[in-house]
């Protein structure tokens, strides 16, 4: 995981993470909402708990890698790098406890806030994973983790670009 405060924001996708973000959020919101519905219950998970739990979660994860495993905050374009798991891991487990604990539709507002999430990433050019799009935009932060959908989509796309760079170079003349 990577921690840079952020300036004005560099997109670090291109056109194809952009787009399968966008799809991919659009679905995780229609589809949960057309087969089960929205309550106010699960508003308040999208809107509040989990933004807060994402935010808490992150930081709990970054500080405890940064004592304990420094190196590992470093892989974070690895798809499936300890700290993302981690924070997968607790977001998850923190919204199976809101389930139990309150009245939420099921997976509706964990699929919505995901989905929201990953819209965010894409009108930002995040690249990380989408369980940090919005705590990065709380707190003003960068931090990044690999995501195991789109970190293999945004590689791909970056090595096209770095290809047709330097071909662009190369062909230039001078």
């Amino acid at each position: 995981m990577t921690r840079r405060m952020s300036t004005p924001h560099a997109r670090s996708i291109g056109p194809i993470g952009t787009g399968s973000r966008i799809v991919g959020g659009l679905i995780a919101i229609t589809l949960p909402i057309a087969l089960g519905g929205f309550g106010w219950w699960d508003a308040a998970a999208v809107f509040i708990a989990l933004p807060l739990i994402a935010t808490a979660s992150a930081t709990l994860v970054t500080e405890a890698y940064a004592r304990l495993d420094p190196a590992a905050l470093d892989a974070r374009h690895a798809f499936c790098s300890p700290p993302a798991c981690a924070l997968v891991g607790l977001v998850v487990a923190a919204y199976v406890g809101l389930t139990f604990a309150t009245p939420l539709n099921g997976s509706v507002a964990l699929w919505v806030w995901l989905g929201g999430s990953m819209l965010l990433a894409a009108a930002r050019g995040y690249g990380g994973c989408e369980v940090l799009a919005i705590p990065n935009l709380i707190t003003g932060r960068d931090d990044q983790i690999g995501c195991m959908i789109y970190t293999p989509i945004d590689r791909a796309e970056a090595r096209r670009q770095a290809g047709r760079a330097r071909i662009a170079a190369e062909v230039r003349p001078r």
